[in-house]
């Protein structure tokens, strides 16, 4: 398999790091998205991994942006062809997802009613897509967060800061159904893992930064190295199943799941690791390394929590009993 980027690849990730740079102390999803827009990030006719490198360049920056326009991206290109949600490319609303299937409203006759809890990125005038209990061939639907019925209770988190979670409650809100929530959770995972490489580029980063500054990082100084070796090496592995993953023909949920799991796994090590070589300086309150540490949190427990993640790979590759 080719990895070689192509240009307009390589231009999206080069775009993408820019933009992380420039709202990094303003990573509100509104503020992320308008950006994306204006940088020609959000196409509905972009390919899988040009987005995928762009979220990995964005999250190494913002870590927030780059999990707003993961999420924002994997709903805006499943609805890329349909012009009541043309405004999610022009950056003029923003599309939030249900991060976990604890828990689902019901849909009868088009209108949703219950509890979908952690949506995110929530906003003002967003459009957020959950998928209902009792919709046929479990298809997802799109609600726009100021329709009448809707009613948001913000949570407070302890990572992604800039990103608004918030419990959603549907009292016979009018949904618009937009397709199966497969294919849409399947972009998420991809996505969500390229986020968590870009989190765990950004630990490495820093380390090596700290590694250098102290001169650690030299030959003989076998403890360092090796630490930031490893963080490398598991990133970069992560880094070819999710590129494989939004390069398959056909969307495979097992491969975005494997993704999932292998980009969180290095992100997390990769943090772990970055604060072994900072030392005692990264347990400041504010201290980078100690953002990340909260950050990647998130990855674990959204799109898919790691013993579901697992359970879709063996359904896949597994044979049947």
């Amino acid at each position: 398999m080719d990895f070689d980027l192509t240009d307009v690849q390589r231009a999206w990730r080069d775009k993408a790091a820019a933009l992380g740079r420039d709202i990094a102390a303003d990573p509100a999803a509104a503020t992320v998205v308008a950006g994306a827009a204006r940088a020609g990030l959000l196409d509905p006719a972009a390919d899988l991994l040009a987005v995928a490198v762009a979220t990995e360049a964005l999250a190494a920056e913002s870590p927030a942006a780059g999990v707003t326009y993961a999420l924002h991206s994997g709903v805006a290109l499943a609805v890329g062809g349909d012009d009541r949600f043309a405004s999610l490319f022009r950056g003029e609303a923003v599309a939030a997802v249900g991060l976990t299937s604890d828990d689902a409203p019901v849909e009868k006759g088009g209108l949703l009613s219950g509890r979908a809890p952690w949506i995110a990125p929530v906003t003002a005038r967003g459009i957020a897509v959950v998928g209902p209990r009792d919709a046929s061939a479990r298809l997802a639907y799109a609600v726009s967060l100021d329709t009448p019925g809707v009613r948001v209770d913000t949570v407070e988190t302890a990572g992604l800061a800039g990103v608004i979670f918030g419990h959603v409650m549907l009292t016979a809100a009018r949904g618009q159904p937009i397709g199966p929530t497969q294919p849409i959770m399947t972009r998420i995972r991809i996505l969500t893992a390229a986020a968590g490489l870009g989190i765990g580029r950004r630990a490495l980063r820093e380390a090596l930064d700290t590694a250098r500054a102290a001169h650690t990082a030299a030959a003989g100084e076998q403890t360092v190295q090796g630490l930031l070796a490893d963080a490398a090496t598991e990133l970069d592995a992560a880094m070819v199943m999710t590129w494989k993953a939004a390069t398959a023909a056909t969307l495979s949920l097992a491969d975005a799941s494997l993704a999932k799991i292998m980009a969180t796994v290095a992100a997390q090590r990769a943090v772990e690791r970055a604060t072994q070589v900072v030392g005692v300086d990264s347990f400041q309150r504010g201290h980078i390394i100690e953002r990340l540490a909260q950050d990647v949190r998130a990855l674990e427990l959204f799109a898919g929590r790691t013993e579901a993640l697992r359970a879709a790979v063996a359904e896949e590759i597994l044979p049947g009993g």
